[in-house]
Parts: structure tokens; sequence; C-alpha cells
């Protein structure tokens, strides 16, 4: 979304791009397509323009040492490369998970 603060910024909160323990990415009948759904997150996410990262977990955006800082005055919410690493390590983990579940041990680009 985009927020006038009088510079227009560009805030995005993130769901959860997470691969929870039983999540079936491979032969999933009742699901077939998550896997397909998982990287097209992944795309979309990596295609936003960032300015502000929030999430749907205060831990997705480090909250709580970012809050202390806030409570400062700093703009901490200010987060383009914290919004790139997080979604960089959920792509990697979901990577890493579909290799396992098609018992290949390589992680994919």
């Amino acid at each position: 979304m985009r927020v006038n603060d009088g510079s227009k910024m560009r805030v995005v909160i993130v769901g959860s791009p997470n691969v929870n323990p039983g999540y079936k990415l491979v032969g999933n009948t009742v699901y077939p397509s998550i896997t397909e759904d998982f990287e097209k997150t992944f795309r979309v996410l990596k295609s936003l323009p960032v300015d502000y990262f929030l999430g749907a977990h205060g831990s997705y955006f480090d909250l709580e040492s970012k809050y202390r800082r806030f409570k400062s005055g700093e703009l901490v919410f200010f987060d383009p490369k914290g919004y790139k690493n997080f979604v960089d390590d959920r792509e990697q983990a979901f990577r890493m998970e579909l290799n396992k579940q098609k018992g290949t041990s390589k992680v994919a680009d």
C-alpha cells in the first residue's frame, strides 16, 4: 500500500510465506498447486517496491528491537534491505523443504 506522509512511502505487510511443518509440497492431492502458489508468492514479493516493511508477526521485521529505537524517534520501519533479506530467507527455506520432499539436496535458485 502507499502511505502519503509527505513523501509517498510504499508499505508492504507480509502475511506468512512459511512452509510450516506438515505442509505437503509434493504430490498434494488436496492442494495440487501449492508449490506453484508458493513460487508465485515469492515472485510477487520480490517484485514489490518497498520502503516500510511490516509483517503478520513482529518477528518477521524485528519489531522488538525496532520498537525500542522507534520510541527514541528513529525511523526504524524504513527497511527495504530487511524486507529483501526476509523474503530471500523464506524463499530459501521453501526451496530447501521442496527439495527435501522431492528427495534432492540441491537448493534451486
